[in-house]
């Protein structure tokens, strides 16, 4: 299962099993060259992005978390390599579990609660987490409201009123394994910096009527869009490219928004908002990608996808805007 999830990621290496070498009692698998994670000095001599490498482990777990719900319950740092390529890639599949799909859900509206720096809703999620007992919510939202900046596993489990329900103790122990590795690496690291972005990415792109809701709670807030969280958000987008082409990203962005039938009235309606155009709004949130797209040319390729009466009424929008 860990092989196919990650087939088609070019930054995450898991070994394919030799079945002609393996029976019931051995496991043969393919052989992996790289630096273990038990050696950060040695990760750090060979001239590696360490910070890169950071992002990618950071983000391979959160997808296995957050999109698989099938995680490796034991990555400590002798089950982790650095291959010389850049990679990240994981042995010892003998302890794994299983997220559901409503916690899936939850631990997204959490990160998303604070992006928007909602420590209520935050609060109110790991309630339903089973983390936060009836009634010790607010002491938590009086406390992140100053310290989520630096938000790290360790300190909340330790500092707050923080219970672990046994069901989710192995998530939070490879989520702190994985913590100290990055730690080790970097001791300026801050997770959140990292899960921000990949959560901005998944819910710009994805097609998932869940993640298509998240985003419009992201983007409107009392029925009125919000224009500061859309600049945001596609820098967030930005930073999580890790150095790759971001056009993709927009683009299925601007499928996800135009398409779903919710978000574009809405965000037809946001451009006339007030009795005024909002064109510099606009133009404000296409900067966050000026110098790496061409914003009129995806927006008429990707309109293409749309029914002509649309295709043409953005079309006559964008032009008004980028001109």
């Amino acid at each position: 299962d860990f092989y196919r999830n990650f087939s088609n990621d070019p930054k995450v290496k898991i070994p394919w099993v030799r079945r002609d070498l393996s029976g019931p009692r051995v496991l043969c698998m393919e052989w992996i060259d790289g630096i273990r994670c038990t050696d950060p000095a040695a990760i750090r001599a060979s001239g590696m992005d360490v910070a890169e490498f950071i992002r990618c482990g950071v983000v391979t777990g959160l997808r296995q978390l957050l999109e698989f719900g099938l995680f490796h319950g034991d990555p400590h740092p002798g089950n982790i390599f650095a291959m010389p390529d850049g990679r990240i890639a994981y042995v010892d599949f003998g302890n794994v579990a299983e997220l559901s799909q409503t916690n899936k859900q939850t631990l997204i509206d959490a990160i998303v609660h604070a992006v928007n720096e909602d420590y209520e809703g935050m609060a109110d999620d790991f309630i339903k987490l089973g983390f936060l007992a009836p009634g010790t919510d607010e002491i938590w939202q009086d406390s992140m409201g100053r310290s989520l900046a630096d938000f790290n596993f360790r300190t909340v489990t330790s500092k707050y009123p923080i219970r672990i329900p046994e069901r989710y103790s192995l998530v939070i122990r490879a989520l702190l394994t994985q913590e100290g590795i990055c730690l080790t690496l970097s001791p300026e690291f801050h997770f959140l910096e990292v899960a921000y972005p990949y959560v901005a990415r998944r819910l710009l792109t994805a097609e998932d009527p869940i993640l298509r809701e998240r985003l419009f709670q992201v983007l409107f807030q009392n029925g009125k869009f919000q224009w500061q969280r859309a600049e945001k958000l596609l820098g967030l987008a930005k930073e999580g490219s890790g150095g790759l082409d971001i056009t993709s990203t927009v683009r299925d962005a601007v499928k996800v928004v135009l398409l779903d039938d919710k978000l574009r009235m809405q965000l037809v309606n946001a451009f006339t908002e007030d009795n005024k155009l909002h064109i510099d709004e606009v133009r404000s949130v296409l900067n966050q990608v000026q110098g790496e797209i061409n914003p009129q040319q995806l927006l008429r390729q990707t309109l293409g996808d749309l029914p002509a009466l649309s295709r043409q009424f953005m079309l006559s929008w964008s032009d008004k805007i980028l001109s």
